[in-house]
């Protein structure tokens, strides 16, 4: 059963207690996130930048050593248990020529939509009703709609959009949150995906398809899409005042481990608070190489949607929504809008974990 999404008006005090309301009917659950201000980046992290200082809102815990000039250079080279000799330790010390990752929640403060559906194909005609929405809202205010999609099992819920005379597909520029670093005839590529359960049934000009540049080295191939991008004119691709592109409408699934895009969790590439594209040159799930929207870039974005359907994401679902982990143990958490609007749609089986009751009494669940 589709719902309309409610959103609320009032203005929101940022808090570090979740503030919650429930539709009565249960369809639509809006949920607050709320952070402590941080007066820092909007989002991301401090990437090997010595200089830098931690937020105020992560305890940095300083290592207390018994060895203040250095750990000696003989540590090791005793028997272990099993016979072999422990190595000699390289360490200079604790905290010297370490270059930690340090990351912080975005300092958000919209409410998060949480849209459940009865099944799949009733979540995949809500997603096409949300995207046509974002799609007309764009193209009546600048002529031209942008629109970021990621690969898996998220593009085969946008077959509901196929056929609808209310889409202006001819204004539509089409990018992705990532891809692997393939050809585009690759069974890995998230384009061929696209292109197969989307793409190839409206009528999307080809050439408003940004696609990966085949062929180059994955730095390359970053540098190359970013250069795409940065091509676009304001008309089609607004910046912000701190020179961000606007996306009006990002698309992301979510893995089993929290990640989004290829921001995988407590690697460097989700820490980074500058550049447009990254390169990933050794994801923990193959294809190796690829390139990523980075999180600044998600973040700036008008409209954000995690799009989880099926039992299998109940987990994640559960622990993204419910549990407060550490700022980079589920990427999918750091994406928190500045200005825009996030929207989990969920099915009734990726929201079984969930306990809703408890987000309406305003508590936040630990397990």
């Amino acid at each position: 059963m589709a719902t309309a999404l409610r959103t609320p008006t009032a203005a929101l005090t940022r808090s570090s207690v979740a503030q919650t309301r429930q539709q009565r009917n249960g369809a639509v659950v809006v949920r607050a996130q709320k952070v402590e201000a941080q007066g820092g980046a909007a989002s991301g992290a401090v990437l090997d930048q010595p200089a830098r200082q931690p937020s105020p809102a992560v305890n940095v815990i300083q290592p207390v050593t018994r060895w203040p000039e250095g750990i000696p250079p003989a540590m090791g080279g005793h028997f272990m248990p099993s016979g072999a000799a422990a190595p000699l330790s390289q360490s200079k010390g604790p905290g010297i020529d370490i270059h930690p990752l340090m990351f912080t929640y975005p300092a958000g403060g919209n409410d998060v939509a949480v849209q459940i559906y009865d099944a799949d194909f009733a979540a995949a005609a809500g997603l096409a009703d949300y995207v046509a929405k974002a799609s007309a809202e764009a193209v009546a205010a600048r002529g031209a709609f942008t629109i970021a999609l990621s690969g898996g099992s998220l593009v085969k819920s946008l077959a509901g959009l196929v056929g609808r005379a209310d889409v202006d597909f001819s204004k539509w520029w089409v990018l992705f949150v990532d891809e692997r670093n393939v050809p585009l005839s690759s069974d890995d590529s998230n384009y061929k995906a696209a292109h197969a359960e989307l793409l190839r049934k409206v009528p999307v000009p080809a050439n408003q398809v940004l696609a990966i540049k085949e062929g180059l080295p994955v730095q390359q191939a970053a540098t190359h899409y970013a250069g795409q991008l940065l091509e676009l004119p304001a008309s089609v691709l607004p910046r912000t005042a701190d020179a961000w592109p606007v996306l009006d409408c990002v698309l992301l699934g979510v893995g089993p481990d929290g990640h989004i895009a290829s921001l995988f969790p407590n690697r460097k590439e989700a820490a980074a608070t500058e550049g447009w594209v990254l390169p990933v040159s050794d994801s923990p799930k193959p294809p190796a190489e690829r390139i990523t929207l980075t999180l600044p870039v998600i973040n700036a974005a008008k409209n954000v949607a995690v799009v989880a359907l099926g039992q299998g994401k109940a987990e994640v679902v559960q622990r993204a929504l419910e549990v407060q982990t550490l700022p980079g143990a589920l990427p999918v958490q750091l994406v928190q809008p500045g200005s825009g609007k996030l929207t989990w749609v969920l099915d009734q089986a990726s929201a079984a974990s969930l306990r809703i009751p408890e987000w309406a009494e305003g508590s936040k669940v630990r397990t």
